[in-house]
């Protein structure tokens, strides 16, 4: 891996862990290196170790004063959306209205300074039979439906430019497969099941201890196979083990892990997690901990986009993940040259990027939403934007996501 990244890594680690900041490389780039951390969602959270560095070994002053600067908002913006927050759950206790909390505020708290951590919305579980009050509620308080990213199960309210809920009433969305079915059985969500606590200033209710942690590999394994994950979901999933792991039966866990098939993703990424950041070895319940797994595999993930590094090249991994889910979605290991430009130019309505959210939204507009591509295609290679259009780069990428997909024992969706 690049040595910027291999720095982000160590200054991560010294981070979550409160240890003395490591020096940089000497030929660091720290433009690549503030890319890859952002990429990561985890820029802001290590401003404070690089403040650490003496001044000879700092990044750029331009640089350490925007993220000071960004810090000190976003912190003040986490702390008042937690504030409101906490007057609808206290709202929703009143009208009797079981309100479940999940990630958010539970995984925030567990870094040394949750409102730092970045999040998007907040997601909640709600009962079918009480999301209509759920849904009053929350229009009271002066939310807005957004009727335009609302799924069937998941609708979701904000508040322009401040807060936004994700009111799950399933905690699969609209994912279907044996899997799935396997995961609705197991009820997660059950009420006896459920356990109370207190994190970021919050009283809240949350899935259990257990449950909790089956969903957040659901979660990251939905992203991986999807479109990619970020260092922070790594993260959570360790400073999470570390913290709760004397509440869950992991004789049981991995019983799960093996009926869902998920036991030879948990092993590789658990190996990451002990090998990059100092996860818990006793989340093994076996000798299958590996250093060079951990290292091939994260190399891996970084080189294949699945793990972001480049703010730039994003667009470019969407839609080479975009094919890749494909190929995962019917079961193949590896996609012919026609095939995959088949995949490439005519992508399914859920694989189209938020740019034709329309053609997601209804999936009837797809064939207007593929001539809406091609122009796009048409102008950027009439502007020179090649590494903008490249479908045959899309698709050499893709291939090697579904590679380390088979090798990680993803492709099976069901």
């Amino acid at each position: 891996m690049e040595n910027h990244v291999e720095y982000l890594l160590k200054v991560l680690d010294c981070y979550i862990w409160d240890k003395p900041v490591v020096l940089p490389p000497k030929d660091i780039d720290w433009d690549q290196f503030a890319k890859a951390a952002g990429a990561g969602e985890v820029l802001l959270q290590i401003y404070k170790k690089l403040n650490e560095l003496p001044e000879e070994h700092k990044p750029p002053v331009q640089l350490m004063e925007e993220l000071r600067g960004v810090s000190t908002y976003k912190g003040l913006k986490k702390i008042e959306q937690y504030s409101f927050f906490s007057k609808i759950l206290q709202e929703a206790k009143k009208r009797e209205i079981a309100v479940v909390l999940f990630k958010g505020p539970i995984l925030a708290d567990l870094y040394p300074e949750p409102f730092l951590r970045n999040s998007s919305d907040m997601d909640v579980y709600v009962s079918p039979e009480q999301l209509p009050m759920f849904e009053s509620l929350l229009l009271e308080m002066g939310m807005i439906k957004n009727e335009k990213h609302s799924k069937e199960m998941v609708p979701v309210y904000y508040i322009p430019k401040f807060f936004m809920i994700e009111a799950h009433c399933c905690l699969y969305e609209d994912y279907q497969g044996k899997r799935v079915q396997l995961l609705k059985q197991m009820a997660l969500e059950a009420e006896e099941k459920r356990v109370e606590m207190d994190v970021c200033g919050l009283h809240i209710t949350t899935l259990g201890y257990e449950e909790h942690l089956i969903f957040l590999m659901f979660h990251l394994i939905k992203h991986i196979s999807y479109s990619g994950c970020s260092l922070k979901t790594i993260i959570d999933l360790v400073l999470y083990i570390n913290r709760y792991i004397e509440c869950i039966d992991l004789q049981h866990f991995w019983k799960v892990m093996k009926q869902l098939k998920y036991d030879v993703f948990c092993r590789t990424l658990f190996s990451v997690g002990v090998y990059y950041f100092h996860l818990t070895q006793e989340i093994f319940i076996d000798d299958s901990y590996s250093e060079h797994m951990a290292v091939q595999t994260l190399e891996r993930m970084y080189h294949t986009g699945i793990i972001m590094s480049d703010m730039e090249h994003i667009e470019e991994d969407r839609r080479a993940s975009s094919i890749a889910f494909q190929s995962v979605y019917d079961h193949e290991k590896k996609v012919c040259k026609m095939k995959m430009l088949r995949k490439a130019c005519f992508p399914s309505s859920k694989d189209l990027s938020f740019r034709y959210m329309y053609a997601r939204k209804y999936p009837v507009l797809i064939g207007f939403a593929w001539m809406h591509r091609a122009m796009n295609y048409t102008i950027f290679m009439l502007m020179g934007k090649k590494e903008k259009a490249n479908m045959r780069g899309d698709m050499q990428l893709a291939n090697r996501k579904v590679s380390l997909l088979r090798d990680l024992d993803l492709l099976n969706k069901d």
